[in-house]
């Protein structure tokens, strides 16, 4: 595991110093600059998170829709929409990073079905 653990510490330093990471970061300190568009930015994000991940929600297009035509003016902001736009590119990396590991690795998981 020792190799392993080497290879994790890479791995976290990569993410760090990727182009990905720095616009992402660059981004949120601007943003915190701007407290009350923060707050309204992290209640986007928590709305749309918890409608994602709410299952007792009938059409979630049409409630992603309505969220979003909600949120409108904040998210047409330039600084907002490249701030959305890097942690969604950010977290997609993340994404890829994981499933090029579980893709590789057999575990047992008929116990699910």
């Amino acid at each position: 595991m020792k190799n392993i653990d080497g290879i994790k510490n890479e791995l976290r330093q990569a993410i760090i110093e990727s182009a990905e990471y720095q616009e992402y970061k660059e981004l949120q300190e601007r943003l915190d600059k701007n407290p009350d568009l923060k707050r309204a930015v992290d209640d986007y994000r928590r709305r749309n998170f918890e409608l994602q991940y709410n299952e007792s929600v009938d059409d979630l297009f049409t409630a992603t829709q309505n969220l979003s035509r909600e949120y409108e003016d904040i998210k047409n902001q330039i600084l907002v929409r490249k701030y959305l736009d890097a942690e969604i590119c950010l977290c997609r990396e993340i994404q890829d990073i994981c499933m090029s590991v579980v893709e590789v690795v057999d575990f047992d998981m008929d116990f699910l079905t």
